[in-house]
C-alpha cells in the first residue's frame, strides 16, 4: 500500500514538472502583445492668435441696435473726410463727396457720429485680410445740412458717364464735360413758369378716337391693325400699353409702354403699321421740327439718361445719347416742355436730392435750358 502511494506520488509529481514545462516553453515562443490603441482622431489644438492693432481698430456698432437720429447731406463742395474719431488729428478712413446722405447716430458741438459699413484691410498671421462691418465714424458738423441745401451749380450740368456717338459706347468711370452737342444751363423759376406760355407740342392726344378694349389697342393702319395687348399679370413678362396720341407732320402714332422693370415711347407708322423708333422717354420735338430731345430719369444709376435725335424728310435718326451723372428730371406732367425760343426747359433736381427721406420726389428743385448746337 505504500508503496502504490509512493509511485502515486512520484507520477503526479512527474506531470506537474511537465505541465510548468509546458506552460514557460508557450509563454517564452510567444510574441509581446502590443498594447492596444483606440481608433480616435486628435485634432491639433487651434491656435490662440491675439487679434492684431489694425483688427481691432474703429467702433464697430449693432446695426439693428443703433437708433438713428436724423439725415444730413454732404453740403461741402470738396466733400468731407471720414474721421475715426471726433477728432480732426484723428485717422482718416476716407471722404464723403458731394451730397452724400449721411444718418447720424450721435451729435456733439462739431462733430456728428455716423452710422456706416467701413472695409479694412490688415495682416494677420502672415495673410492679407480684408473685412467689413458696422462702425460709428465722424464728419464735422458745418460741413453737413439738409436736402434741400444740396443744389446744382453750372459745373455739375455737362458731366456725363456714359456717351454713345454712331453706335460707339464710351463708359466714363469718374465722368467728363460734355463739349459738344448741347448747352445746358441753370434759370430761375421766374423764367421757368414765364415760359410756358411759349411751350411748343405736336402731339395731337386724339385719345378718345383710340380706346382700349379687354387689355388691346388697335391702330387703324393704312397696311394693316397694329395691335398691343396688355399682360399686367405676367410678372417679368409684364406689359401695359397706352395710347397716347398722334404727330401729324411725322404721321406716326405714340404709344406708351410699361414694362417689368423698364418704361418706353414707341412710334408707330401710321401707314405701314410698323414700329418706327422707341425712345427712353417722351419725345420733346423742336419748335423747328428739326430735332427729338427725351430726357429719362433713371432711378437704378440716379442719373439722367438724354437721347438726342434729328429729322431729316420726316425720317428718324439717332444723333446721340449721354447719361448725365449730377441732375435727373422730374417726372411731374409740365415739367418739361420746348418753347418758341428753341430751347428745351427742364424741372430738374441734384440726383443725391432727387428723392426726400421718406421715397416720394422731392418737389424743391431747380430748372435748366437745354440747346441743341
Amino acid at each position: 500500500m505504500l508503496a502504490l502511494n509512493s509511485t502515486k506520488s512520484f507520477i503526479n509529481i512527474i506531470f506537474l514538472i511537465a505541465s510548468l514545462f509546458i506552460f514557460f516553453s508557450c509563454n517564452n515562443n510567444e510574441q509581446p502583445r502590443e498594447k492596444k490603441v483606440q481608433d480616435t482622431i486628435v485634432e491639433p489644438a487651434a491656435a490662440v492668435v491675439e487679434p492684431s492693432d489694425e483688427e481691432n481698430e474703429g467702433n464697430q456698432i449693432n446695426y439693428d441696435e443703433t437708433k438713428v437720429l436724423r439725415e444730413v447731406f454732404v453740403l461741402s463742395r470738396a466733400g468731407t473726410e471720414i474721421k475715426q474719431q471726433a477728432d480732426k488729428n484723428a485717422k482718416t478712413l476716407g471722404k464723403y463727396e458731394y451730397g452724400a446722405k449721411l444718418e447720424v447716430i450721435e451729435d456733439t458741438k462739431d462733430w456728428l457720429g455716423v452710422r456706416d459699413r467701413i472695409t479694412r484691410e490688415y495682416s494677420k498671421n502672415g495673410n492679407n485680410i480684408e473685412s467689413t462691418a458696422w462702425e460709428k465714424v465722424y464728419v464735422l458738423k458745418n460741413a453737413t445740412g439738409s436736402i434741400n441745401e444740396v443744389a446744382l451749380v453750372p459745373a455739375d450740368l455737362n458731366i456725363i458717364s456714359l456717351l454713345t456717338v454712331n453706335g460707339k459706347t464710351e463708359n466714363i468711370e469718374n465722368g467728363k464735360e460734355l463739349k459738344r452737342f448741347l448747352k445746358i444751363e441753370l434759370v430761375d423759376k421766374a423764367l421757368f413758369e414765364s415760359k410756358r406760355n411759349s411751350a411748343v407740342n405736336y402731339l395731337l392726344a386724339d385719345t378718345n378716337n383710340v380706346k382700349k378694349k379687354n387689355g388691346v389697342i388697335e391702330l387703324k393702319c393704312q397696311a394693316k391693325i397694329k395691335r398691343y395687348t396688355d399682360k399686367p399679370d405676367a410678372e417679368e413678362d409684364r406689359q401695359v400699353y397706352k395710347y397716347e396720341g398722334q404727330i401729324g407732320f411725322l404721321n406716326q402714332y405714340l404709344i406708351g409702354g410699361s414694362y417689368y422693370e423698364s418704361s418706353d415711347y414707341i412710334f408707330v407708322d401710321k401707314s405701314s403699321g410698323e414700329q418706327t423708333q422707341s425712345f427712353g422717354d417722351f419725345p420733346n420735338i423742336s419748335p423747328d421740327k428739326k430735332y427729338i430731345l427725351a430726357i429719362y430719369a433713371n432711378p437704378y444709376e440716379t442719373t439722367a439718361d438724354l437721347e438726342l435725335y434729328a429729322i431729316t424728310d420726316r425720317k428718324i435718326k439717332s444723333v446721340m445719347s449721354a447719361s448725365f451723372k449730377n441732375w435727373m428730371p422730374n417726372i411731374e406732367p409740365g415739367d418739361m416742355f420746348w418753347s418758341s425760343d428753341t430751347y428745351l426747359y427742364v424741372a430738374v433736381n441734384h440726383a443725391k436730392s432727387f428723392w426726400k427721406q421718406d421715397g416720394n420726389l422731392n418737389d424743391v428743385g431747380q430748372y435748366i435750358r437745354i440747346k441743341v448746337l
